[in-house]
């Protein structure tokens, strides 16, 4: 990461709840919005690393509401040696630092972007590690005093995966000769309507089956490009991994894990709340957070009166 630039990364917040797999907004008063600012700290308070969220708000830009805030790794590193009058010295001793990311949620279609004020600035699986854990223990808490079976809070299914770009997609694949397999996992869609028909069958099906994964192979497909097609347009709605070989026979498998999308944003010093704004105008320069399904918009629409008054 360079001095005068920051690295977004973007990503579709897919959380549901529940067996009826109830879109995120529709929880979004009840266990959304309280659950990222009630103070949960993933990790053992007596120890380092914890992770957490910090100045979380509402702000409403471009006439749009967005869930904004900061990501906390609060954590320390170790130092055994300066150098003092030119000469290596032991100096042992536990340094405490706080790299952060600041993440932009956008209401109306669940997509967000995550931007990592440093090298160290915690990233998009561990933002999903802590969403989950930080949603998990707030329901949890809710419900032990809801003796109402009936009135009890949903546990939410979170899926918080990255937006592969074209581009991005094409400089992974670019030097793999052949396709050996393409494996792709399927979760709840949080009111998305996937493009490509038997995915869209695939998502109605685990609904009714009440199942949070699904998983589809296919074996030696021989057009890489539409391999690419197929990864572009289920970008964010599914997740792909792939075995290959190079040229010269070496197998290989590309995790999910390796299919990142992020782009550099020219920024100086550190992320502010007051530079939402230009980082909202960076994030929409790629178009992969201004997708709006026709569902989500009504839904927006609907609870745009709750998100008002939680904003304040």
């Amino acid at each position: 990461m360079a001095e005068n630039e920051k690295i977004m990364h973007f990503a579709n917040f897919n959380v549901t709840f529940g067996s009826r797999v109830d879109p995120m907004l529709t929880h979004f008063e009840d266990v959304i919005f309280p659950a990222f600012i009630s103070g949960f700290k993933r990790g053992k308070i007596d120890e380092r690393p914890l992770f957490y969220m910090d100045d979380v708000e509402i702000k409403q830009i471009d006439g749009e509401y967005l869930l904004v805030g900061n990501y906390i790794k609060d954590m320390e590193y170790d130092v055994y040696t300066t150098v003092q009058n030119g000469e290596l010295v032991s100096s042992p001793a536990r340094v405490p630092t706080a790299p952060y990311s600041r993440f932009i949620i956008f209401l109306q279609n669940h997509r967000m972007v995550l931007v990592r004020n440093e090298p160290k600035s915690p990233d998009i699986r561990s933002f999903e590690a802590t969403v989950r854990a930080m949603l998990n223990s707030y329901i949890r808490k809710e419900n032990r005093g809801i003796k109402d079976k009936e009135g009890r809070l949903p546990n939410a299914i979170v899926n918080i995966v990255e937006i592969p770009l074209p581009k991005d997609i094409d400089a992974i694949l670019k030097d793999v000769h052949k396709i050996n397999w393409l494996r792709i996992r399927f979760f709840p869609l949080n009111n998305d309507i996937s493009p490509i028909p038997i995915a869209d069958d695939i998502d109605k099906q685990m609904k009714k089956l009440g199942s949070k994964h699904a998983h589809l192979q296919f074996t030696s497909p021989d057009s890489k490009e539409e391999v690419k097609s197929l990864m572009d347009r289920s970008a964010g709605l599914a997740v792909s991994t792939l075995e290959v070989e190079d040229d010269n026979g070496n197998k290989s498998r590309i995790k999910e894990e390796k299919f990142t999308s992020s782009t550099k944003v020219p920024f100086r010093g550190d992320i502010h709340p007051d530079d939402d704004m230009y980082l909202v105008e960076q994030a929409k320069r790629d178009g992969a957070v201004s997708v709006v399904s026709d569902e989500n918009k009504k839904l927006y629409n609907r609870l745009k009166g709750v998100i008002e008054r939680l904003k304040g």
